[in-house]
């Protein structure tokens, strides 16, 4: 037998031991679930590093609520569409370069139609380029305490070496609700109308979970399924981060069931007092 026949032998063997896996299903699971004074009330590989998919949206909103804080830009500023923003692949608004959009349609479509064209069109007017608001991302990050996440973009949009953890994006759900409070309202929107035509979002926890108040969804094939939400009965807000799910049903049916469960085991109504001492506690910078 000559060279060749053991050649091609030896890739059939190994084709057959070695097993075929879906990105997104080899992946482990990590969840998170804390209140909002951040103690952790349940966690599951929360510090394991994961590809954050459309959760990355969530520090593109943070900044741009920053800069509506410091009136650099308001709700109403209209920002212009580049060619990069519109060539963005799905999920997407269906922006055209050389239009200008408002601000407030810009957020509100990368929260809820998590439009990547719009998060595109968010970097580059606060920025000038995606690149340089990445590196706003990043400075953001660490002043949050996000100790184990990089950006690499605005949308999420797959990159290797964007990553982050359940822990850290709990951190900045909080950051969100915590600096934002007048703007966090717009998370628990479940539609909006743009250029006369009414989009609905497709975050089916918002229509399960008593008490949502929304936050984020995301999915790629090497992310897998992820989701933060929040959601406040009573006295009591719970924050949950699900990443690397196998399919949307198993990311919904994890975080609805852990809140309905810790909700359970509240007493709603009672006054609480703070007793978190861990990082997720920081004062706002």
């Amino acid at each position: 037998m000559n060279k060749g026949f053991f050649k091609v032998l030896a890739y059939l063997l190994i084709a057959l031991v070695i097993p075929i896996y879906n990105t997104a299903s080899a992946r482990s699971n990590s969840v998170l679930l804390i209140n909002d004074f951040g103690e952790i009330l349940y966690q599951k590989n929360a510090n394991a590093q994961m590809y954050p998919a459309s959760l990355t949206k969530l520090m593109t909103v943070y900044l741009a609520f920053e800069a509506i804080s410091k009136k650099q830009v308001s709700f109403d500023t209209l920002l212009k569409v580049s060619k990069k923003a519109e060539n963005m692949r799905p999920s997407k608004l269906g922006l055209r370069a050389g239009e200008t959009i408002s601000m407030k349609s810009a957020i509100i479509s990368s929260i809820i139609k998590s439009a990547n064209d719009s998060s595109v069109v968010i970097a580059e007017s606060l920025a000038g380029s995606e690149k340089k608001f990445a590196n706003m991302m990043n400075a953001k990050a660490k002043a949050l305490g996000m100790s184990r996440s990089h950006f690499t973009n605005a949308s999420g949009w797959h990159n290797s070496k964007q990553v982050t953890t359940a822990s850290d994006m709990a951190k900045l759900a909080l950051a969100v609700r915590r600096d934002f409070p007048e703007f966090y309202p717009l998370f628990s929107e479940k539609s909006f109308y743009y250029k006369n035509t009414l989009l609905h979002g497709h975050n089916r926890v918002m229509k399960t979970l008593e008490g949502a108040q929304g936050m984020k969804t995301g999915f790629t094939s090497k992310a897998g399924w992820n989701i933060i939400t929040t959601a406040q009965r009573g006295n009591h807000t719970l924050v949950g981060v699900v990443m690397g799910s196998e399919s949307y049903r198993a990311r919904d049916s994890k975080i609805v069931n852990l809140m309905n469960q810790q909700f359970a085991s509240l007493n709603l109504n009672k006054p609480r007092k703070n007793k978190a001492t861990n990082i997720y506690r920081r004062k706002k910078s």
